[in-house]
């Protein structure tokens, strides 16, 4: 359980930094994590499917397309980690864009907190 919240979080944390870098520090961190989310616990949860699925996959295609099969399996698995990434941090784009996670990540100024 340990290991599954650690990568979530490093996933996620990844998946933050890169958009930032990307973006060249043009838009705020708060606006990037809806994104990072998503695509870090997909591409995890793609990941311990991996273990199970690659494996049985590989050696499949080992045995009907000899030395290339695995090669043509790697490379559909990497395609098939393209969608998730890409669906989660496009559905960060628009749960940013909406009103009320606007006014949630909006840093409250100091004359709203005074009484």
């Amino acid at each position: 359980m340990t290991g599954l919240a650690l990568s979530l979080l490093s996933a996620t944390l990844l998946w933050w930094w890169s958009q930032h870098l990307r973006r060249g520090g043009r838009i705020g961190w708060r606006s990037l994590l809806p994104g990072a989310l998503p695509a870090g616990t997909g591409t995890v949860l793609l990941s311990r499917a991996a273990r199970v699925l690659v494996p049985m996959a590989m050696e499949r295609s080992l045995d009907e397309l000899g030395t290339l099969g695995p090669v043509f399996t790697f490379l559909s698995w990497l395609i098939a980690v393209l969608p998730v990434a890409v669906s989660g941090l496009a559905l960060g784009e628009y749960i940013a864009s909406i009103s009320w996670y606007r006014t949630a990540a909006a840093p409250h100024s100091r004359a709203e907190s005074d009484p």
